[in-house]
This record gives C-alpha cells, sequence and structure tokens, in this order.
C-alpha cells in the first residue's frame, strides 16, 4: 500500500497547512497505509505527536523535514541584484542516527542558518556528517533538481544529485501527483533524469489539507495569516489514496511508471528503521552531583532535609516538633519510592544559589506548598503542618508521573534563575520551551469576513461590513477555565460547537453559509510558536540529543516543543519559572523601608494584625493587594468582612469559576453560625476551615480517605472525578458509598455528597496554592499597612508604564492623604521615591513618557542643576528637554513660557559678516539700490564708501531674512511641540497630576469599571485623550477613543450617527459624561455631555459639587 513521504502539518507548518497530525494518521489508518512521513516546512515541531498518533494506530512513523537548502547558510543580506534563493529538499530519518542527524540540522538551520526561513546549506550537513542514515527526497518545484531541469541546467542538476549522493544514504527523485501543468512539465523532466541516471524515483502528494473541499478554506487561512493570495500553488495538495494517484497521474505517465513510483514508497517505508525518540522512558534526570560522605542521593536528601530542622521547629513545643518530624519520616519513603529524590536535590540547588543573589522567591506556587520537605529545604516558605496541606495532593505512591514544582521569581530577575540553571546544569543543556498561539473564532470570523468583504471576487462583496463582523464576533462565548493551579484561563468556544445552540448564528449562516465554513475549517488552528512564559528545559546532556532548537522573536534560543511534548511524553524535566511582579514591589518596598525579607518572615509575622484587616481588607481598599485587586475580590472580602488569614486563602480559592457559588454560604455561615445546618456531623472537622463548603482539593482527599480508601488511591480518585470518565466513576462511586455507609452515612446524605463532589470536582482549588498566594495577599497588605508610603511609591514603580493602571494609584495615593508630585530633574530618581517627612512621592524619571535609561542615567549623573541653561547645557537632549518641560520636572510657573524660551535658544543667531570687496560688474548692485554712479568722482570710483553703503544694504536684507527665519522656526516648533498644553502632563506623565478635571467626578463614580455587567449601561466620566478616525464602507466616519476615567484608560468606539450628533464635543481634551454600554472590556459610546453641562445640572437638583 502506498506511502505518504510529504505532508504538512499546523504546528510545524504554521500558516500554510490545515492539516493536523490526527487528521493524517487517521487518513493513512483508514485507508490501510502500514507507514507514513512528516515532512514540515524546516520544522520538526510536531515529531513527538506525529509518533505518538502512529504508535496509537500501529502504524510506522517516518521522521522527516523539508528543509530549505541554500549555497552559502552564513550569507545573510540580500541586495537589489541579488537574493541567494532557498530550495526545498525532503530528507527522512532511515536510523536512529540519522534521527539524531535530522534533529541538529534543523536545530541548526533554525538558529545560525536562520534568515528569513530557516536554512541549511548541503556543504555543512557533509562536513559535519549529518547525512548519515537519511534518506534524500527532492522535493517539489520549489526544489534545486525541479528547478534546474526546468530553466534547462542539465549540468548543474546532475552535479547537484552527485552532491547529495555523496552526502545522503539515499536519494530518490520526486515526482507529485498534482495536476496542473507546471507540475506536469516538472514531472516529466525529473522522470526522464532518474532514468537516465539509473536513480530511483517515487511519488508524493506535498499534503497540506485533508481533502481537496478544503481548498478554498485552505486558501484563506493562508491569506488573513500571511497576506497573499495561493492561486494555483497548491492544487491537488491534500492527502490523496492510491486510486487519487493513479487518477491525478494517467495523463502524465503509464500505469506501469505510476506502480513503480508508489512501490518505491513502500521500499523506503520497509528500508526505514523504527526510531526511538524516547517515548514514556521514564523521567530523563540532569546529572546531579551529591556531597561526598553519602552512600547514596538518598541518604544526601534526607540530610538536606533534616539538616534545618532545628533552625526552623527548635522554638516549637516537643509535640509539635515530633509531628513534624514524623511527617517528614512519612514523605521521604514516597519521595524516594516514586523517584523524586534527584529533582529535590535540583530544587535545593536552585533555591540555594537564588536566595544567594538574593532574588527575591515566592512562598510556593501549586502544589508544592503541601509537601514539608520543601519547606526544609528552603524551596518553599509554607509549614505544610502549620497550614492542614495534605501531602498526597503533591505526591503519592499511586501518583506515576513527574513531579512539577512551579517557581514564582522577582519578574526582573527571571532571566538569572535560567542562568542559574545553566552554571549549574551546563548552558548547552538548558533551553526555553515553546508555545503556540491558536487562531481564535472571533478573530476568524473579523478576518475572513474582512477579506470576503473586500474581495471583488467575492460572493459576498461588500456585503460584511465591519459593523456585522464585529456583531458576529461578539456572539461567540468567551469560557473560562481552570490550568493545573486553579488559574483562569479564557478561550473562545468554537462555531462548529455552539452554530446549532444559537439562532441568531443560525440566521447569519443561513445567509453567509461560505463565510461559517471557512471559519469552521480554520478556528483553532495554529498561527504563531512563540517562547512559553515560564518552562525550561534541562537536560543531563545537549537539549540536541532530545529535540531540536529554534530561535524566538528576539533570536533567544529555545526548544522547538510544547511542555507535554517535552515533560510527558519524552520525560525529561522543565522548571517553570514565573516573573511575579508583586515579588519586586515588595522588594521595593523593603529596601525603602530600610528593612529586609527576613524582617517580614511570614513565618513569624503577626498574622492576626487587626489593622491590616481593618484598613485593608474590610472595606475593600485593596489596591495593589496581591490577587485582591478585581471588583470581584474587593467585593468578596466586604461581603465576608474579612478579619483573619483563612478568609484571605478562602477568598484567594473562591474567585474562581464555579467556586464563587459556593461563597455566599461561605459568608452566611461565616456571620451566623448558629444558623448553620451541616450535612453530617463529620464534615464538622473536615469542612471546618472553610465554614462548611467544599472549596479545596484536600478537602475532596479527605472525604475520600473517610471514606476508606487506601492512600495511594486518594488523589487518583480526585482526578478521576475531574475528567468524569463513566466506568471509573461507577466504581468510585460504589467504594465511595459504601465506605460512608459505614460510618453511619443515610442514603439522602450519600447523594448530596456525591453529587456536590462531582459538581465541584472541575473548580475545587488546591489548598496549598491558596495559602501560599494568600499569605502573599497578607504581606502585601501588611506593608501597605504600615510601611504605606514606600510600599505606595513601589507600586507605582512598578505600573509606571501601564496607562491603564497608574491613574488607579495615584487616586488610591490621595484617598490616604499621599501627594504625589511631579518630576524634579534635581531630585527624582530612576523609581518613584517615598518622602516620608513629607507625606509625599516623588515621580519617577523613568516613568516619564519618551525618557529612555541612558538619559535619565545622564541627568541623575550630572545634577543638581544651577539653572535651565545649567541643564540644557549639560543634558543637551532635545527631546528628553521638552518632555520634562512639559512634566513639570524643570520647576516653573509657567511652562508655555519656559519652552518658548527653550525654542528660542534653539534658534542660531548668527551676526552678519561684512564683505570685503564689492561685487564685479557693478550691474549687481542694482537689487540693493545702489548706482555706481552716485559713487564716481570724475572716472574715478569711492569704493570704499560705495563698499560701506552695499554692507548695509545686505546687512538690512540679512536682519529681515534672519526675522523671518526666526518666525519660521518658532512656528514650527509651537505647531510640532507646544500645541495642546492642557495634554502635556497627560502625554508625559499618564495622567493629570496637577490639575485632574475629573476630581469633582470621582464622589459621583459609585460603580467600578470591572463591576459592570457586560451589555449593561453605564456612564462614563472621562477626558478624551487620544482619538483614531476611521471609515467604514460607505465612506461613514466613524472613531476609537481612548477614555481617561477614574477606573484608567478604557477603549471605545463611536459610530459614525453618534459622532455625527456628537462632533462638537469629539475632540481630544474634551471633558465628558458619556452613556454608552460595556461589551467585552470595550465601551461604546450612545450619548455625550460636556463634563461641565453635567455638573451643572446636577447643582441644579441640589447636589453639593
Amino acid at each position: 500500500m502506498f506511502t505518504l513521504l510529504h505532508i504538512h502539518t499546523t504546528k510545524g507548518s504554521l500558516l500554510d497547512s490545515i492539516l493536523t497530525v490526527e487528521e493524517a494518521v487517521k487518513f493513512a489508518s483508514e485507508n490501510g497505509m502500514k507507514a507514513m512521513a512528516l515532512t514540515d516546512h524546516g520544522s520538526m515541531a510536531s515529531f513527538v505527536d506525529f509518533v505518538k498518533e502512529c504508535n496509537k494506530y500501529n502504524i510506522k512513523s517516518i521522521i522527516g523535514n523539508e528543509i530549505y537548502e541554500v549555497d552559502d547558510m552564513w550569507e545573510k543580506a540580500d541586495t537589489k541584484e541579488y537574493t541567494q534563493p532557498r530550495y526545498h529538499l525532503i530528507l527522512l530519518a532511515r536510523t536512529q542516527e540519522g534521527y539524531k542527524n535530522l534533529i541538529k540540522i534543523t536545530s541548526v538551520s533554525r538558529t545560525e542558518g536562520l534568515y528569513k526561513k530557516p536554512r541549511i546549506d548541503i556543504k555543512y550537513i557533509k562536513e559535519n556528517g549529518l547525512g548519515r542514515g537519511i534518506i534524500c527526497l527532492t522535493a517539489c518545484q520549489a526544489g534545486r533538481l525541479s528547478r534546474y531541469l526546468t530553466n534547462g541546467k542539465y549540468d548543474e542538476a546532475e552535479q547537484f544529485v552527485s552532491r547529495l549522493q555523496n552526502t545522503f544514504d539515499y536519494v530518490v527523485c520526486e515526482l507529485q501527483s498534482h495536476n496542473t501543468e507546471d507540475q506536469a512539465n516538472a514531472n516529466k523532466l525529473i522522470y526522464e533524469f532518474s532514468q537516465k541516471h539509473n536513480l530511483p524515483y517515487t511519488i508524493t502528494t506535498d499534503a497540506h489539507m485533508l481533502s481537496d473541499s478544503l481548498k478554498d478554506s485552505h486558501a484563506m487561512f493562508v491569506e488573513i495569516g500571511e497576506g497573499r493570495e495561493v492561486g494555483e500553488s497548491y492544487t491537488d495538495c491534500y492527502l490523496q489514496t492510491e486510486d487519487e494517484i493513479y487518477e491525478k497521474l494517467s495523463d502524465q505517465f503509464s500505469e506501469e511508471v505510476i506502480k513503480k513510483g508508489i512501490e518505491e514508497s513502500i521500499n523506503i517505508a520497509d528500508i526505514v528503521e523504527n526510531v526511538d525518540i524516547g517515548l514514556n522512558k521514564g523521567n530523563i534526570m540532569p546529572k546531579i552531583n551529591i556531597e561526598n560522605g553519602y552512600d547514596s542521593h538518598e541518604d544526601y536528601l534526607r540530610y538536606l532535609v533534616f539538616k534545618t530542622f532545628d533552625e526552623k521547629f527548635g522554638h516549637m513545643s516537643k509535640e509539635d516538633q515530633e509531628i513534624r518530624r514524623q511527617r517528614l519520616e512519612t514523605e521521604l519513603p514516597v519521595l524516594y519510592v516514586v523517584d523524586y529524590t534527584d529533582y529535590f536535590i535540583m530544587l535545593y540547588m536552585l533555591a540555594k544559589e537564588a536566595r544567594k543573589r538574593h532574588i527575591p522567591l515566592g512562598y510556593s506556587r501549586g502544589s508544592g506548598a503541601n509537601c514539608l520537605c520543601l519547606f526544609m529545604l528552603n524551596v518553599t516558605q509554607i509549614d505544610s503542618v502549620r497550614w492542614d496541606l495534605d501531602f498526597s495532593r503533591f505526591a503519592n505512591l499511586g501518583r506515576k508521573s513527574m513531579a512539577d514544582f512551579d517557581w514564582d521569581i522577582s519578574k526582573r530577575r527571571r532571566k538569572e534563575m535560567v542562568e542559574i540553571s545553566e552554571e549549574l546544569f551546563g548552558k548547552e543543556n538548558v533551553a526555553p520551551i515553546a508555545t503556540f498561539n491558536t487562531l481564535s473564532t472571533k478573530v476568524a470570523i473579523r478576518d475572513i469576513g474582512k477579506v470576503l468583504d473586500e474581495k471583488e471576487d467575492s460572493p459576498y462583496y461588500k456585503q460584511i461590513p465591519y459593523k456585522l463582523r464585529d456583531e458576529v464576533a461578539k456572539m461567540i462565548p468567551t469560557i473560562k477555565t481552570l490550568n493545573d493551579l486553579g488559574e483562569e484561563e479564557e478561550k473562545d468556544v468554537l462555531l462548529k460547537d455552539i452554530l446549532n445552540k444559537n439562532e441568531k448564528l443560525k440566521e447569519v449562516h443561513d445567509k453567509f453559509p461560505l463565510w461559517f465554513k471557512y471559519v469552521m475549517d480554520v478556528e483553532g488552528l495554529p498561527k504563531s510558536m512563540g517562547r512559553h512564559a515560564a518552562g525550561t528545559l534541562i537536560t543531563p546532556t545537549p537539549v540536541t540529543d532530545y529535540c531540536p532548537l529554534c530561535y524566538d522573536s528576539e533570536k533567544n534560543i529555545m526548544i522547538e516543543l510544547e511542555m507535554h511534548n517535552a515533560m510527558d511524553d519524552l520525560g525529561l524535566v522543565k522548571m517553570d519559572y514565573l516573573g511575579l511582579e508583586t515579588l519586586d514591589i515588595i522588594d521595593d518596598t523593603l529596601k525603602m523601608a530600610g528593612i529586609t525579607w527576613e524582617d517580614v518572615d511570614i513565618n513569624h509575622l503577626d498574622l492576626n494584625d487587626k489593622a491590616v484587616f481593618d484598613t485593608v481588607y474590610k472595606n475593600g481598599n485593596t489596591v495593589g493587594i496581591f490577587q485582591m485587586e478585581s471588583a470581584e475580590a474587593r467585593r468578596m472580602c466586604i461581603e465576608a468582612k474579612a478579619d483573619n488569614v483563612e478568609d484571605i486563602i478562602v477568598v484567594n480559592a473562591a474567585n474562581r469559576p464555579g467556586t464563587k457559588e459556593s461563597f455566599p454560604t461561605y459568608c452566611q455561615n461565616k456571620l451566623h453560625p448558629e444558623s448553620v445546618e451541616v450535612l453530617h456531623d463529620d464534615l464538622r472537622e473536615l469542612f471546618g476551615k472553610t465554614h462548611f463548603i467544599l472549596l479545596y482539593q484536600e478537602q475532596a482527599l479527605q472525604l475520600f480517605r473517610h471514606a476508606g480508601f487506601p492512600e495511594d488511591q486518594v488523589d487518583n480518585a480526585r482526578r478521576a472525578m475531574g475528567k468524569k470518565i463513566k466506568a471509573v466513576m461507577e466504581g468510585l462511586e460504589t467504594d465511595f458509598r459504601k465506605g460512608l455507609t459505614e460510618k453511619g452515612w443515610n442514603n439522602e446524605q450519600l447523594i448530596e455528597i456525591w453529587q456536590l463532589m462531582l459538581k465541584q470536582s472541575e473548580y475545587c482549588f488546591n489548598r496549598g496554592h491558596a495559602v501560599a498566594y494568600g499569605l502573599l495577599s497578607y504581606l502585601t497588605a501588611y506593608l501597605k499597612t504600615h510601611y504605606t508610603i514606600y510600599f505606595m511609591a513601589s507600586l507605582l514603580t512598578s505600573k509606571s508604564d501601564k496607562v491603564q493602571k497608574i491613574s488607579i494609584v495615584i487616586n488610591d495615593c490621595k484617598r490616604l492623604g499621599i501627594k504625589v508630585s511631579q518630576p524634579n530633574v534635581n531630585k527624582s530618581d530612576m523609581k518613584f521615591t517615598a518622602l516620608p517627612e513629607k507625606n509625599e512621592i516623588l515621580f519617577g524619571l523613568l516613568a516619564v513618557k519618551g525618557l529612555g535609561e541612558s538619559i535619565v542615567y545622564k541627568i541623575i549623573e550630572n545634577r543638581p542643576y544651577q539653572s535651565m541653561n545649567d541643564f540644557v547645557e549639560r543634558v543637551a537632549d532635545k527631546t528628553a528637554i521638552i518632555t520634562l518641560i512639559k512634566a513639570g520636572a524643570i520647576p516653573t510657573k509657567d511652562k508655555m513660557l519656559l519652552l518658548k524660551k527653550y525654542a528660542n535658544s534653539l534658534f542660531e543667531k548668527k551676526d552678519y559678516k561684512p564683505v570685503t570687496t564689492v561685487p564685479s560688474p557693478y550691474s549687481k548692485l542694482i537689487p540693493f539700490g545702489l548706482d555706481v554712479e552716485d559713487y564716481r568722482d570724475g572716472k574715478k570710483v569711492d569704493k570704499d564708501r560705495l563698499l560701506a553703503d552695499y554692507n548695509k544694504a545686505k546687512e538690512k536684507i540679512y536682519i529681515e531674512e534672519q526675522s523671518q527665519k526666526y518666525k519660521k522656526h518658532m512656528m514650527e516648533f509651537k505647531e510640532k511641540y507646544a500645541k495642546d498644553e492642557y495634554m502635556w502632563e497627560f502625554d508625559t506623565l499618564s495622567m493629570f497630576l496637577t490639575n485632574d478635571p475629573l476630581k469633582d467626578a470621582y464622589k459621583f463614580t459609585k460603580t467600578d469599571w470591572d463591576m459592570v455587567e457586560d451589555g449593561d449601561k453605564t456612564t462614563l466620566f472621562c477626558v478624551i485623550v487620544d482619538i483614531k478616525r476611521k471609515k467604514d464602507k460607505n465612506g461613514n466616519q466613524f472613531a476609537y477613543l481612548d477614555l481617561y476615567t477614574p477606573f484608567g484608560i478604557i477603549e471605545s468606539t463611536i459610530w459614525s450617527s453618534q459622532l455625527k450628533q456628537f462632533s462638537d464635543d469629539v475632540k481630544k481634551g474634551n471633558c465628558l459624561a458619556i452613556l454608552g454600554r460595556k461589551r467585552e472590556e470595550h465601551f461604546f459610546v450612545e450619548k455625550i455631555k460636556p463634563y461641565n453641562t453635567w455638573l451643572e445640572q446636577m447643582r441644579k437638583k441640589g447636589v453639593a459639587v
């Protein structure tokens, strides 16, 4: 049976293929194929998924790559006269060595050889022995052999194939089953060439889609992704059966020729060995060196764990110490059995080095807090016993997967953790992990609709305007799901999943079926590859022994695989280093306050500080408080009357999809304990910390344990419930009911508790993570309460590049009675500076828009400045000086006057320089009003007097010209730099600091923007700070507005009808009261009133303004 040897898939051939690995392998299986190859463009991004899928169907997987080969991979500059051509070439791994070599070829082409596309040359492959174990096919019409032959370069074709034969194990000429004139011509020439030189040939399909019916969808996908029309270049580029190949080529070749090409595809599959990529071989740990004197890594880990026992628990009672000692003795054997020993030593090494460098680390992330051993190793800062955290949630004898500890690290120093990893385990053994971004349904609706609306040959030309595209996109709901840490993630529901459930969408579909077909064919496909925000791979030998490397968008090395491929499939170890801005805010606060992290050690800090709860949580004053800044979190703190740390931990866990529903019960039970009804008395102990709601995953573990499940099965039972596998669920329910029946539960109670477990299984939160984040939240609240001015200054520094956020923080400073002052070139630091004696925060120079680090350093290094002239002379950066004047950083009572003085200083006034000779001939004097005859005495001309008058005339003209130049200079300067004085402060500081036009509006602003429900109307008090005017297809003007509000910058749209009606009001700098509707964090304008008009109306109604 024919073997597919040339196919492209969505991840490896981004924006070029709409064929998924799953579709391709399923097609091969359904058509009786015993083997198939994967040959993406210059990429091996899909090879792990491909091998897994082939194994599922018992198909031999052939790993390949359609490389871009060039004459010289080191040449990376095009000229007008010459661009080095790229040619396609198919490489297939024949042996295990060939597979390793293919990884190296791919890595080199995507890093050192990268120039627009991943490239490599045959010379490099040959010189480095990378062709061994590899089969080579000559590829498509973009291949060198096809190009040479179709252009009559026969000698070059022979030389090229000779080079291939001297480089690779086996070289095969490639014909393609595409029924186009160009391909037919290429096929004929390549076939004749193979026969003349006794070369094998085979037939491929060069598939980019599942079937021919998808060719228009594929063309649309390429057009919206890359902005290019495909024409006929992808004709017949789909997965073909053997019968279809005979049909496509019947006009080009005899049946015997076709049969031989198909047989060669089978022969290639036969000579390819079964390559082992390392699937399901267990964990591959980096090499861990331990100190001398220990017989095993287990002994060494035990030493490290107990080494800090007295330091951490020496102050406790013997009873509490013994509880923790027993906990450690329980954890260690489990860690040995599940083979986490080296991983824990590795975590210890990383944490030790990070703390040595004073890199701020979070308390814990994920279930790591549930492990007391990690606390002993100083990897976490959470005493698992104190916080009643279940170890089995982190590790148990029934768990087979690798431990997965995530780090929260100072955002500004995250890169140092990667450097530490490289120093400890080898630079070539460390690389970040890739991630893929997909084409969302909303984007597909808008982009495909736009193409169909604008293309003159489209059936829907000028029928799908922006407004319709926008309305349809907004019909697509966004669902919130939880990741492994229980954190919210948003994604669009697929159109294909909801079309038949939504009448409005069905109406649009019936009118524009082709639009929706294209969307459903391409929605959710990968569109770009980027660097994972946190994942970093660490291997025992160079990374390229396991997977290919590539560059990210900034030309930094990363692996070309996703997280699940590298970790779950290949068993490689990764670390998640997540940059957390809160740690930088805390670190800056401590440094300004003159204290250290040890001074606020969470294990010794007073966690019952009434002032913290009264000042921050109870009243919802949570600006800057970790995890509590959203309107929903603030509301929950107020409703719960949060007065203890457990409340904060609960809010952190409950503010998620699903669990929010049970929060009112939590508040009711907490505030009215006398009316609490408990399903069964057993739950009083199990659910006591959450006032009898099921919130944490650990509570589910306790319930299974209470029902008699063995210790090595409790966490697996919890996980199985989340997956809702029917057969497994039935067995679990039987055992669960049996166990609780023996504890005295009746049938009604059993039904109710099981239904509750089912409902919450998807949403229950890991208590360990909630505790760690709740305590970090408490620390920020503690600092805001007791070190307020330092905390707010640090918070402002962290938000200085976020226009939407900085005004919110400054408004909170006003509420706290802290003055935020304009920057000052003689006083301001790079960051915001706290002046506690004045209860004032000085604006940071780096927060001034338009100032870079280098100019700020220069300003600070050269001060103090005695005057404006002194500053100008020593800084001498025109853009910076203008920006600083507008920002108020150069003290003056009149910024406009100072700016004009500076403009004046920029004009170089030049004195007139007299000439020393009279021009010749004398007729040149006439334009200056001079007649030589007036200076003649007889025959002799008085040249001295003539020269003097000539210079007077020239000087007068020169002075007038200088005057005009000066006026032009000042006019141009004013036009470019001195307009809209009322906006200078916002333009440079991202807010109105000294003269807030909305200062009276805050008393009327009762509902926060993020508390306004999607689709609801609300009134915004705002200043228009930016306007982008657009035209729709009918030539009607509409606009996008950036609105400065008490809630930060809000983006809005005003459609053409409203824009016409309120055109006088829609001007930059206008202060307005706008009624509109909120949709997906966007604001749509309906009515506008000038803000002062609105205020006057309020006054007439008797409101004190």
